[in-house]
């Protein structure tokens, strides 16, 4: 019962003391400061103008990987969340919209008064799939300095 009770005590207490690396931004006007941790889900674009989406796994203070493909810091230009849920979601509503637009094609083809309608709902349904990108805002390295860092 004394070995459970000590093996319970430090596991807990690596827990909380270990430190996690995680890449820190700052913004340069107003000194505000947001961290992406690994393990999320982010997207980066590189000053090479490759875009990379995928799991965050930071490699040393200089490094880090993003969908298997290794990055330096000094290289990026922009980073972002990319949750799998709001992908998914923008994708659904896109592809609902498109669906409209092209059943409002088929009822103008057919002489249906509705079709405008349709073509105006259709339209606004994909402009909104459009708008969910602006939900997580893009961090740019105009606006932004990047630096890697444990906790």
């Amino acid at each position: 019962m004394k070995k459970i009770i000590y093996l319970l005590v430090f596991l807990i207490s690596y827990a909380v003391f270990s430190q996690h690396r995680t890449i820190e931004i700052t913004n340069i006007k107003t000194g505000k400061v947001k961290v992406f941790v690994e393990n999320h889900r982010i997207k980066i674009r590189t000053l090479d103008g490759k875009k990379h989406i995928g799991n965050l796994k930071i490699l040393d203070t200089l490094t880090f990987t993003v969908n298997d493909q290794t990055v330096k810091i000094d290289s990026l230009q922009s980073i972002k969340y990319q949750p799998k849920t709001l992908a998914t979601v923008k994708t659904v509503v896109l592809i609902v919209g498109l669906a409209i637009v092209g059943a409002s094609l088929v009822a103008a083809s057919g002489g249906n008064d509705a079709a405008f309608l349709l073509f105006t709902v259709g339209s606004g349904v994909t402009i909104s799939a459009g708008l969910f990108e602006g939900i997580n805002a893009n961090n740019s390295n105009n606006k932004w300095s990047f630096k890697i860092i444990e906790r």
